[in-house]
């Protein structure tokens, strides 16, 4: 007891830690080389790992922030035709929040939420600025979702029409320095009066608001908040703890049946939209739980691949610890200790591989950041979920790693350890070829992954679209009213700068979200008796020049023609012909449709041409004529010096439309845009699997290494008895190639089955090419030939002298 009280308790254990630690160093400095190998694929992993966890977990996070969120749900419209399900809408009519916390004691509170898209705002000194994301919404909104007010009260700020909340950035951009509360703002003719000022949203969340104005403001710009006819907006509602969803959902059928046609309303938690709900009018493009759920896997797969390495690297070099440790047995150590020594071994090596990995992340961060497409990503480094993760993975690294080898070896007896008498190498260990096996599978499945992603990226990009998009510029319209005649003047003189071919003017354009198109169900055939109920039908009006200017293609009919009678005239392509019943595109032509009380004749059918990207079906397209309003303005161009033309059409913008907002973006790029989140999926998993594979040589180039070194004095002996080098290179290499043949049987219907789930999710796709799976294998095949046959030519060239006397 005095001893323990003069410190001799503690000074133990640290004097036993100092001696592991101390004699797993000189171990590790005497084979510096399979040390460093060790380090560099477990950093590789770890930092593999930190960085595809850390985007999984911000995609799976969104919404996570309101403190109610597990009790919010958005409520969506199913639409049938007759008992066929045709599609899914998020967007509703405006009574039902009202009637559903009427009539279902489950209802706490509703918030109805009206997408007013991109608008044109103008502050007290005349500025105008484009706001990004305006919606209207209840007063309930900031009891539902809580969000932060810098100014303002929360309960009134939206109780009143035309009053209007900014995010804190918005108020920055709006009103500099000055105190925005009660100052007025000009919106599509009106005047707001803005009433709060809530801090910036995080980017996990769906709804990404810049400007919020009250709801009740909709009923001045002719909306009736109180009809059945129309859904536009959208209705999330907050339960009450413990609701049962399928049971609401059940009452939501019965409700659907006594208000609607066709049509069902169904409930969804509001923490499922980001990942699994890819609906039509979704208030930005989602992610993919299937996306997510792939890179989960890779991210264990690359760590596993790494520890893998370091067991077999630790098992294969056994020997070499061996003999010391049947010496210490021998001597009296207990097999306790010897388990800390060989543990202590694996701490360092992962402690210096989890440092490297830091180092490595840190460094990534900027590039990282940018393919996942996730800019708050590059803060990652300063979350306490990152260094929680990291700490967690370092603690059960060192387990997985240590363990196996500490046991497995502490486990010989001495008398093996002394005489070498146990197996040894890579014809010893079953275990050990399975996990190479296993190593090059995952790689293998990885790398044809991200040929077939990127294949299936290509094919979307350069299908054809059925309209040319390649040169063609668009500006954003100005929002205030415009007189039609300074419209058409505009146009025609964008004519006059060089390098501008044509121009067109429209209400929305191709590539654009569905939530800049009128929709409508209720179009049908002149006469008919039954609706083509359930189907939407998307529509805007063109000018006459906008077919030509995009290359799109009559099937049958003509265009509209300026200066003639355009009134009741339209367009339609032929995928609303053939939901519509008309026929063929040369009978379409002539006859007579109905929709919003009017009856409108057909005077061409458009080919079939991609509204959206390939990603999802033809859409039924009908247009009207309008050359009175331009939302956009379409140019075709041809120049080599872009810069130069677009200075020009801004010169002549602010001739024009002084004080607006000058914004132009390129038709390919909108619908490349489209494509965001699968390009980031496609360079994520095509990176990563160059780390797997990269990864996997490297334990390759550590356990070919080793075995061409066990086996230096055979080698020595069959150069003696007259064996050629190409004899012994094939000794040496076989063993491993016939490892990597079985990793590329086991990986193809594996591969196969990953890469065609994936692709369900595209209504256009590619078949699975089948030179994904050769070059793959031959990839890897050479790969390993090369590891493996760089080291065995080495020995297999040696004097055979040098090779006995090595022994």
């Amino acid at each position: 007891m005095a001893q323990c009280l003069r410190g001799s308790c503690l000074y133990l254990p640290l004097l036993m830690l100092y001696y592991y630690l101390k004699n797993a160093w000189r171990n590790l400095w005497k084979d510096r080389f399979y040390a460093l190998l060790n380090i560099t694929g477990l950093a590789l992993a770890m930092a593999a790992f930190l960085l595809i966890n850390n985007y999984v977990r911000f995609e799976r996070s969104y919404e996570n922030f309101y403190t109610k969120s597990d009790h919010i749900y958005r409520v969506t419209l199913d639409r049938y035709r007759g008992g066929e399900f045709v599609v899914t809408d998020c967007e509703t009519h405006p009574p039902l929040g009202p009637a559903l916390k009427k009539e279902m004691p489950e209802v706490k509170e509703f918030v109805r939420i009206q997408d007013m898209g991109r608008a044109e705002v103008t502050n007290p000194q005349h500025q105008a600025f484009l706001v990004e994301k305006v919606y209207a919404a209840d007063p309930s909104v900031f009891t539902v979702f809580n969000h932060d007010f810098i100014q303002g009260d929360p309960q009134a700020a939206l109780n009143n029409p035309f009053t209007a909340v900014l995010t804190a950035s918005t108020a920055q951009r709006l009103f500099g320095s000055r105190n925005p509360i009660g100052q007025p703002l000009q919106f599509k003719g009106s005047t707001l009066t803005v009433t709060g000022v809530i801090k910036d949203l995080p980017a996990n969340t769906h709804l990404k608001m810049d400007l919020l104005l009250s709801f009740s403001s909709l009923q001045q710009f002719g909306i009736d908040l109180d009809s059945w006819n129309g859904n536009n907006n959208y209705t999330y509602l907050e339960m009450t703890p413990h609701t049962d969803l399928a049971a609401f959902n059940a009452k939501l059928k019965t409700f659907s049946q006594k208000q609607l046609k066709n049509a069902l309303f169904t409930a969804e938690p509001v923490r499922d939209i980001h990942l699994y709900s890819h609906k039509t009018f979704e208030p930005e493009v989602n992610g993919d739980a299937r996306t997510v759920q792939f890179l989960q896997i890779i991210a264990f797969l690359v760590l596993l691949i790494g520890t893998v390495n370091y067991v077999n690297l630790t098992t294969a070099r056994s020997s070499e610890q061996l003999k010391e440790a049947g010496i210490k047995k021998v001597l009296g150590a207990s097999r306790a200790t010897l388990v800390k020594q060989f543990f202590a071994a694996s701490m360092l090596i992962n402690l210096a591989a989890f440092l490297s990995a830091l180092l490595l992340v840190k460094l990534a961060l900027p590039f990282y950041a940018n393919i996942a497409g996730k800019p708050a990503a590059a803060g990652i480094f300063y979350t306490p979920y990152f260094w929680s993760t990291g700490l967690l993975l370092l603690l059960a690294n060192c387990l997985l790693s240590g363990l196996y080898p500490a046991f497995a070896l502490s486990a010989i007896k001495p008398v093996s350890a002394l005489t070498r008498s146990f197996t040894n190498g890579l014809k010893g260990g079953a275990l050990r070829r399975t996990l190479v096996v296993g190593q090059f599978t995952i790689a293998a499945v990885v790398l044809v992954a991200s040929i077939v992603i990127y294949r299936q990226l290509r094919f979307m990009q350069d299908q054809d679209l059925g309209l040319d998009t390649e040169q063609v510029l668009v500006l954003r319209g100005p929002d205030a009213n415009q007189d039609s005649s300074g419209l058409r003047a505009f146009k025609q003189e964008l004519l006059q700068v060089p390098g501008v071919e044509k121009t067109a003017m429209a209400g929305s354009m191709p590539g654009l979200a569905l939530n800049y198109l009128s929709t409508t169900t209720s179009v049908k055939a002149h006469g008919a008796d039954q609706q083509a109920g359930g189907y939407n039908y998307y529509l805007y009006g063109i000018d006459a020049d906008l077919v030509p200017t995009l290359n799109m293609q009559l099937a049958a009919g003509r265009n509209f023609i300026d200066g003639s009678p355009n009134k009741n005239a339209v367009l339609v392509n032929e995928e609303a012909c053939r939901l519509l019943g008309l026929g063929a595109a040369e009978k379409a032509v002539g006859k007579q449709i109905d929709y919003w009380g009017n009856t409108f004749t057909v005077v061409g059918v458009l080919k079939n041409y991609h509204q959206q990207s390939l990603k999802d079906a033809l859409l039924p397209m009908i247009h009207w004529y309008a050359d009175n309003y331009a939302s956009y303005f379409t140019l075709k161009v041809r120049t080599r010096n872009m810069r130069q033309t677009i200075a020009g059409v801004e010169k002549k913008w602010q001739e024009h439309f002084r004080g607006h907002p000058f914004e132009y973006f390129f038709l390919d790029d909108l619908y490349n845009q489209q494509y965001k989140t699968d390009t980031h999926f496609g360079q994520i998993v095509g990176i990563f699997s160059l780390f797997t594979l990269f990864i996997t040589c490297l334990g390759l180039l550590g356990l070919a290494s080793y075995s061409v070194a066990r086996r230096t004095r055979e080698i020595g002996i069959r150069k003696v008895l007259g064996a050629s080098a190409a004899g012994i290179l094939h000794l040496l290499t076989k063993d491993f190639i016939r490892l990597v043949l079985i990793a590329i049987v086991l990986a193809t219907p594996l591969a196969w089955w990953a890469m065609d789930a994936w692709l369900q999710g595209f209504a256009y796709r590619i078949s699975i090419p089948w030179w994904a799976f050769v070059s793959t294998g031959l990839l890897m095949m050479l790969i390993a030939a090369l590891t493996v046959g760089g080291q065995s030519l080495k020995t297999a060239l040696t004097n055979p002298v040098k090779s006995l006397r090595s022994e």
